[in-house]
């Protein structure tokens, strides 16, 4: 029974890891744990910009009261392996907050700011969120009100930038760059036994008797889009009408054969048109992130961070941190 409700942890830490609060936004796989020169006070620093330990906390207490909860139950308690679910809770801020704070490089070098009526309800947010902490929240945070609008501050800008960023990216994809396609496959590795496939196939053979005879891959009826296979296999199959059978298509790793089942899947190639969009939307991301990275020297406090601890207080339960400042502010 323990091992199933350790696995529940694992699958939430999952989770946790690629969570970011405003929803799409991605970084690369690049951390900035590697020098320690943030100063005493700060956890990380990413150009001009440096993370307090009070903001981290901040941070750490809502992801706590956020995501402590799987199906309803309560992770926090010693029936469950509560060291991990710390590590990752705290894996998950650093990198919601390194990329707050790489999008607030982006916007100093972009001239991106807040305008009076962003910044008026930065200030309204501070002051609600800071008035609904508890003496025990304040104390565990160290967070002062001023403190709490310098984040939200930085927050709100991350937002700003994010969305923009995101509203250049083209949504207009081609039917024939999201058309999925069903078919069958017959692979082999040797080109005698590719040759005497292809001579069967042009007397007539069943080309799915065939295929469930011959086929070396893993399956024999296959659904795939773009970028799938190489570009030898796509030039030749994607020009496949319904029912036709390719000729014998030679790659560095053997011999393919595909029978057209469908050459145009409607429905999963309506869903990849949201998936092209996605993946335009992180390389947007990816994009400004590896610029400033290049451009921007970022370390990393490890030995402040290995001794900020998860609050276990039952009186820490503030879960409002980023619904406050989006009831002043949205993009």
């Amino acid at each position: 029974m323990k091992l199933i409700k350790k696995n529940k942890v694992r699958i939430l830490s999952l989770c946790l890891l690629i969570t970011l609060l405003f929803t799409g936004c991605s970084i690369g796989d690049r951390q900035v744990y590697f020098a320690s020169k943030s100063g005493m006070g700060n956890v990380f620093k990413i150009g001009d910009f440096a993370c307090s330990e009070d903001e981290a906390k901040v941070y750490l207490a809502n992801y706590k009261n956020l995501y402590g909860k799987l199906y309803g139950t309560d992770l926090w308690n010693e029936k469950y392996d509560t060291n991990q679910m710390g590590e990752s809770i705290k894996d998950a801020v650093i990198s919601h907050l390194t990329k707050v704070y790489a999008l607030n490089v982006y916007a100093q070098e972009n001239d991106i700011t807040l305008t009076e009526a962003e910044e008026d309800g930065v200030a309204s947010a501070a002051k609600k969120y800071y008035d609904s902490l508890n003496k025990i929240e304040r104390h565990y945070t160290g967070a002062s009100q001023k403190e709490i609008k310098e984040m939200y501050h930085k927050y709100a800008l991350a937002e700003k930038v994010y969305v923009q960023l995101m509203n250049n990216v083209d949504e207009n994809v081609s039917e024939d760059e999201a058309r999925v396609m069903d078919a069958y496959v017959l692979y082999v590795k040797e080109e005698k036994l590719a040759k005497k496939l292809n001579t069967k196939i042009k007397n007539g053979a069943t080309f799915e008797r065939l295929a469930s005879t011959y086929n070396e891959g893993e399956s024999t009826r296959v659904t795939f889009g773009r970028n799938t296979y190489d570009s030898a296999i796509e030039d030749v199959v994607f020009q496949l009408d319904n029912d036709e059978v390719s000729d014998m298509i030679q790659t560095k790793d053997g011999y393919y054969f595909f029978e057209c089942i469908n050459k145009y899947n409607e429905k999963l190639s309506e869903e990849n048109k949201a998936n092209i969009v996605e993946q335009r939307q992180k390389q947007a991301m990816d994009d400004v992130i590896s610029q400033v990275e290049k451009e921007y020297y970022s370390d990393f406090n490890q030995k402040k961070w290995d001794k900020v601890e998860v609050s276990d207080s039952a009186d820490v339960t503030t879960n409002s941190f980023f619904s406050t400042l989006d009831s002043f502010i949205s993009y």
